[in-house]
């Protein structure tokens, strides 16, 4: 593993890779010390101080006894009317500009293959994108898009338009999950949003159906200092309850 981070560092940034692409899902049980120190050519001691970390970030779960767990889903709430990133900048006034980092079809041992529950055989298309605020990184956007239900969509040309706004008139869905949660990053995506490693950053994790079918699934992520979501709706009477985390086996 060639890197100026530390080797902990390292080894925090590739297991967070994994959590984060659902190579390994929620609840999923970690390979122990002995087996990570192998892979990773680390000191068990290495190995356990980038596990007890991501235990304090609140990503892993250590069950006394039975090994340590990928935490599962934590509090959830509704969250309504997020609008697509251009049409955020340009109602604040400031101007939206947009790099594509990636455009390609995700090869079929691709790394987040996982992101979309579908067959080894289907076709997956993988957008990566930075989204700018007057020169300014203000978004991440990983966009994974079942080739099924959006055929043109890699023929599109997305540092002219929004993938969102393209799929919302191409494609029909019928049912969407938001997931909002605070992490930290990695060095890549560090470099990319040009923040340092002590800056948390907000995950917005969007999944499509139409009629149970996956359609996309989408991670957009800001940095904290830069980045408040707001949403207003009429009141009602709700109630949140929170389900603590249960760990069990990997799957």
């Amino acid at each position: 593993m060639a890197s100026d981070q530390p080797l902990y560092e390292q080894i925090k940034s590739a297991i967070d890779r994994r959590i984060e692409t659902e190579e390994w899902p929620p609840n999923f049980q970690v390979p122990s010390e002995q087996d990570l120190a192998s892979e990773f050519g680390a000191s068990r001691l290495t190995v356990r101080r980038a596990l007890r970390e991501l235990q304090t970030d609140g990503v892993l779960l250590r069950v006394q006894g039975r090994g340590t767990f990928v935490i599962g889903p934590r509090m959830q709430c509704a969250v309504f009317n997020l609008a697509d990133i251009s049409e955020e900048i340009a109602s604040s006034g400031a101007a939206h500009s947009c790099r594509v980092l990636q455009h390609s079809i995700l090869g079929k041992d691709g790394l987040g293959r996982n992101m979309l529950q579908l067959g080894a055989e289907d076709t997956i298309f993988h957008t990566r994108l930075l989204h700018l605020e007057d020169g300014s990184p203000i978004q991440l956007e990983d966009r994974y898009v079942n080739a099924a239900e959006a055929p043109t969509y890699i023929e599109q040309d997305f540092s002219k338009m929004s993938p969102h706004s393209w799929l919302l008139r191409e494609t029909t869905v019928t049912t969407v999950d938001n997931t909002i949660r605070a992490i930290r990053v990695d060095e890549e995506i560090r470099q990319h949003l040009r923040i340092d490693a002590s800056q948390p950053c907000l995950l917005l994790d969007r999944s499509t159906w139409r009629d149970g079918i996956p359609v996309t699934r989408s991670r957009f992520i800001y940095p904290g200092d830069r980045y408040r979501m707001r949403s207003s709706h009429e009141a009602r009477t709700n109630r949140i309850v929170t389900i603590p985390a249960t760990a069990g086996t990997g799957r």
